[in-house]
């Protein structure tokens, strides 16, 4: 196994795989996380990133926190991807397996398959894979907020997705 003790061991960053662009909808604490990028088709909605100095912990592979971050993320965006949701949909419960590490440098990316949605919840699960396969496995619950639940509805995310939307079905 390659030393880790430094950041002068760091494997430098690859190019962004095919098919991902910035992550254009990026608000808040997931400004600080990324930068992220996702891969948007007609049926799904998926996240990737490239595991950096500032995504480390102590034992210089990916920290927990950032893995289960982004799966809270995909879970979040596969199930507003999926019924087309216009707002914000925020999570209830997730679950999470740490199966692997993120490794300095690795590309990390999300494979997020809907279960179910109801008219109040969505139901999600995947796996954040690397380099050398699976690193978290998880779960989630998400609340689809009513039409008219200001907390949820701003005008600028729906027109944001509205576009995304027209663009890539």
């Amino acid at each position: 196994m390659p030393d880790m003790t430094d950041n002068s061991d760091l494997i430098p960053p690859r190019p962004v795989p095919d098919g991902f662009v910035d992550f254009e909808v990026a608000e808040g604490f997931a400004k600080h996380i990324g930068p992220l990028y996702w891969k948007l088709s007609k049926d799904s909605a998926e996240l990737g990133f490239h595991v950096l100095d500032h995504h480390l912990n102590p034992g210089k592979i990916c920290h927990g926190g950032v893995m289960m971050t982004v799966a809270d993320m995909a879970v979040g965006f596969a199930v507003v991807w999926n019924i087309k949701l216009l707002s914000f949909a925020p999570s209830i419960n997730n679950n999470y397996d740490f199966i692997g590490a993120g490794l300095p440098g690795d590309w990390l990316e999300t494979r997020t398959e809907v279960i179910q949605t109801t008219k109040r919840m969505g139901f999600a699960r995947g796996v954040l894979t690397g380099s050398n396969g699976p690193v978290l496995r998880y779960n989630g619950i998400l609340k689809i907020p009513s039409k008219t639940d200001p907390r949820f509805n701003s005008k600028a995310f729906a027109a944001r997705m509205q576009k995304l939307f027209d663009q890539n079905t």
